[in-house]
């Protein structure tokens, strides 16, 4: 018998009515296709797991129906003979696979890595799991000012005060009046972000981002389509406001030209993006090394994915967490993240603290039937 085992699930996540992800590169999403592995080390006793979601082509670049065929198409080729083999085939071959399968073995094998070590996950990746959490931000989606309303009155009862609201749907005006609202409501006892998620042209974003300089925002995140680098250095260089990269921080090409700007430009990290927690590490080390600011976030994702970046941006030193993910979800495939305070909180460990609950997904995959 091999000394590892593979177990591929899924499941459908859904927020409630009201709170669903709607941005301009997005659309609106209904439910969030969860994609969790789980990798059984049986001579230590041991499992390890991750989690992706596979509905987010528009970052990944790779379509939803792919994902899962891709994931099992990786897991089929990795050695299962022992660990050190598993590691060997696994730096080899994720070489050419798409990032997001990438993800999903690697956080599960960081997982299970902190775990054979006695240790959480922060701790594994050289920082220290803390009690007090990460600082987070929340983010209004795109939706009826009744919706914007209701979700914001939630996230400041739960002591949430950076707030960041999706533009670039509507119209300027509807922006703006969103803007308007939560100033004239909350004062500046909020501080305020924008993303248009590259909705914009160079022209659009100067003028909208001079439009809402009123309302005392602290950066625009992704104002212009991603890959368009020059309509992004216009918009840098013109713009009083910090400017944040996003989508189009994509590859290692990406990141060498955002530590090439000086930190003129900040940068908002993602586990989907990145291919693993170990490569966001190794971006967040080189961003501290070059002075970039930087968040460190994730997709709208369940509690295990959520887990794996709140234990990155402990090992790390990110302005701030975009790690509100996991917050009301509907029947969750596991639980352990708590919010409070305007904090993201996990438990101390091992490993991510967080466990897969069978019961809440279905397994579609598993090494030992071949």
């Amino acid at each position: 018998m091999r000394a590892l085992a593979l177990r591929l699930y899924g499941a459908q996540l859904r927020y409630p009515a009201g709170q669903e992800v709607h941005t301009a590169a997005s659309g609106r999403i209904a439910a969030l296709h969860e994609l969790f592995l789980e990798i059984e080390d049986r001579e230590a006793h041991l499992t390890g797991v991750g989690e992706v979601r596979a509905n987010i082509a528009f970052i990944t670049g790779t379509p939803e129906d792919e994902v899962q065929p891709g994931i099992v198409s990786l897991c089929r080729r990795l050695d299962l003979t022992d660990s050190a083999a598993f590691a060997i085939s696994f730096d080899h071959l994720r070489l050419d696979a798409p990032k997001i399968c990438c993800a999903l073995v690697d956080n599960a094998v960081c997982d299970l890595a902190a775990r054979r070590h006695q240790q959480c996950v922060a701790a594994y990746l050289g920082g220290n799991w803390r009690a007090d959490g990460v600082a987070c931000n929340n983010c209004v989606f795109w939706g009826s000012d009744a919706d914007m309303q209701a979700n914001l009155a939630r996230y400041v009862a739960l002591g949430f005060s950076k707030i960041k609201l999706r533009v670039g749907l509507g119209t300027l005006d509807d922006d703006l009046r969103r803007l308007s609202w939560i100033r004239s409501t909350y004062g500046r006892a909020l501080t305020l972000s924008i993303d248009a998620n590259g909705a914009w042209s160079a022209d659009q974003a100067l003028f909208a981002i001079d439009r809402m300089r009123q309302f005392d925002i602290e950066y625009v995140e992704q104002p212009t389509a991603k890959g368009d680098w020059s309509a992004l250095d216009r918009v840098t260089g013109a713009c009083e406001l910090l400017v944040m990269i996003d989508e189009g921080l994509q590859d290692d090409a990406d990141v060498a030209l955002v530590c090439a700007n000086q930190g003129r430009i900040a940068a908002h990290l993602k586990i989907a993006k990145a291919g693993g927690v170990s490569k966001l590490m190794e971006i967040g080390r080189m961003f501290d090394r070059h002075g970039v600011s930087y968040v460190v976030g994730q997709m709208n994702e369940g509690a295990i994915a959520t887990a794996v970046a709140v234990h990155a941006a402990m090992a790390l030193s990110p302005r701030i967490g975009e790690l509100y993910g996991a917050l009301g979800i509907v029947s969750d495939a596991a639980s352990g993240v708590v919010y409070k305070r305007g904090r993201v909180f996990v438990p101390a460990g091992p490993g991510l603290g967080v466990t897969l609950r069978r019961d809440k997904a279905r397994l579609l995959w598993c090494s030992d039937d071949e």
